[in-house]
């Protein structure tokens, strides 16, 4: 840690010469991996492919983080991470440098607040992601077409633009967080050069996320429950011919974890209402076995089942899931295609030391599509392996 400290205080050095906290950190992970997959829908070839991959368990990342003490209980801090693919070295999340998180927060005994980039509250991600690894033992997913959001709306593990959060200090266990964000998306499209949200901040004319979380912990028992909804851009509303954002979004999760010690065992179940993205599947075989874009608004719920079991000196992981739902919006006169989502998984991780981890992991997911012109189906399985290496 004081070589990190250091190192962090050489970079920080290098922008600014005025003092600043002494406990400023550098931090990041580096995955590398090999992954396989292959997809089919009826009528069609397979697809397959075998990558050299970055992030399949972990995304890459460094970051700088640091707090002042202001005295009196009072502490100010910030957190500046940056996502990469380790292997090509870009950088991702639509080009941002602190793409992951970017944040300034003020703890105290009211708890805490902040602004700037963050984890939305139905995500694994940062400072105030609740979800995933509480009630999954496969997180979010590891590769192309693993965990939660085979069976959910794949769009809620998001990170968003300014956004404020306020979470309270912790009361007999609980803790609650809420999130609003006065434009969810300031980034320009990287392939067309046009602004995600053209709009000004806290307009109708831009996407608005808010949410609210409740999280409980007890010994080995601890639960989630979340809802939060996405205000639509009133301009996407006027122009959809599919009326697919004419309402908002609504997500409801619950789920929860118990440690018996020789398994940790998880559930997790979520509702949604005009929701884009359900199933991460559904982005490598919606369109092709439905003829309907991939961001058109659906209605439905999933529920998955996993746990974690001490195995050979590590963990095994295994899941279970099961998800169906209908598309929100049609034309007038037109059947709503309606798809179900099956998943099934299992993984393994063993650490070599205390910074470095294999793990591999195989999975299969079918999909049912039933839509006007005939039903169609689509599966897909993959296996991947790789090496975490954290600093």
């Amino acid at each position: 840690m004081f070589k990190k400290t250091l190192a962090a205080a050489a970079i920080l050095g290098a922008f600014a010469g005025s003092a600043f906290a002494a406990d400023v950190t550098l931090y990041g992970k580096v995955d590398y991996g090999f992954g396989f997959t292959n997809t089919s829908v009826d009528g069609q070839d397979d697809v397959n492919s075998f990558q050299l991959k970055s992030g399949q368990n972990s995304g890459s990342r460094f970051g700088l983080k640091g707090t002042e003490d202001l005295g009196n209980g009072m502490k100010v801090g910030f957190s500046l991470e940056n996502g990469f693919a380790a292997d090509d070295g870009t950088i991702d999340n639509n080009g941002r440098l602190f793409g992951r998180e970017a944040l300034l927060y003020v703890q105290g005994a009211f708890g805490e607040v902040s602004f700037g980039r963050a984890g939305q509250l139905m995500s694994g991600n940062g400072r105030y992601g609740m979800w995933t690894s509480n009630v999954n033992a496969l997180g979010t997913g590891w590769g192309d077409v693993m965990g939660l959001p085979q069976v959910s709306n794949a769009k809620a593990y998001q990170r968003f633009d300014n956004l404020i959060t306020y979470q309270t200090p912790s009361f007999a266990g609980f803790t609650v967080t809420v999130q609003y964000s006065m434009k969810n998306d300031s980034t320009n499209d990287q392939n067309t050069g046009v602004a995600n949200d053209a709009g000004d901040e806290n307009k109708a004319n831009v996407d608005r996320y808010y949410g609210i979380g409740a999280q409980y912990k007890n010994g080995p028992f601890q639960a989630v429950a979340i809802v939060d909804s996405i205000n639509y851009d009133s301009s996407k509303k006027a122009v959809s011919t599919e009326k697919r954002y004419e309402d908002d979004s609504l997500n409801v999760a619950l789920g929860g974890s118990y440690d018996f010690g020789v398994v940790k065992a998880y559930l997790a179940g979520t509702y949604s209402e005009n929701a884009t993205g359900w199933g991460k599947l559904k982005n490598l075989t919606f369109k092709a076995a439905t003829g309907t874009a991939y961001d058109a608004t659906v209605d439905g719920y999933g529920v998955m089942a996993s746990v974690d079991v001490p195995a050979f000196g590590g963990t095994a992981k295994f899941g279970v899931g099961y998800g169906e739902a209908e598309q929100s919006k049609v034309a007038s006169g037109v059947d709503k295609p309606e798809f179900k989502t099956y998943t099934v998984g299992a993984g393994y991780t063993y650490n070599l030391s205390k910074r470095t981890m294999l793990y591999t992991a195989a999975d299969y997911v079918k999909a049912d599509y039933n839509k006007a012109a005939g039903d169609k189906d689509a599966d897909a399985y993959s296996v991947i392996a790789g090496m975490v290496h954290s600093f």
